[in-house]
């Protein structure tokens, strides 16, 4: 379903320029071009992730109607979908992994080395990932609440 994507992708591109413009903007009072990146990585990030949940939901949706109605085609759509959504994600989380792996191995070598330009460019390149997974991730824990939904069943 088109109108589930679009709206995925609409909120995360506002959620992005919301939540990356605020950090652009510290970046810019501060004269830190390191935060003003850090600001257009979230916005990209957040982007996406609203581009993907959308493209979940649109899923969800194909497969639910398509079981309901008897439509193999709507439920062979929406199973494609979820499909790409899980292999967009896992894609993006070894991209992520692989900078975080590859800023690591800069930092632990400028150790070694002591060589403190390439410390310090490991040491930012793990701090931004850092940055940007808790600023965009942590929307959705926003969303959820700190612990997520309460599943205890009691009050």
């Amino acid at each position: 379903m088109d109108f589930l994507k679009g709206i995925g992708k609409l909120a995360g591109d506002v959620t992005g320029k919301v939540l990356g413009g605020t950090v652009r903007v510290a970046g810019e009072l501060v004269h830190s071009e390191y935060i003003k990146e850090i600001g257009n990585d979230v916005e990209r990030v957040t982007a996406k992730t609203g581009e993907i949940a959308g493209q979940a939901a649109s899923g969800v949706w194909d497969v639910g109607a398509g079981l309901i109605t008897s439509d193999k085609h709507q439920t062979q759509t929406g199973l494609g979908e979820l499909g790409d959504v899980v292999t967009t994600t896992v894609k993006s989380a070894g991209q992520g992994l692989e900078y975080v792996v590859d800023s690591g191995i800069d930092l632990m070598t400028g150790i070694k080395d002591n060589d403190k330009a390439l410390m310090r460019e490991g040491a930012k390149k793990l701090g931004r990932a850092a940055a940007v997974t808790v600023l965009a991730v942590g929307v959705v824990d926003i969303i959820d609440g700190p612990d997520g939904p309460d599943t205890s069943g009691s009050a």
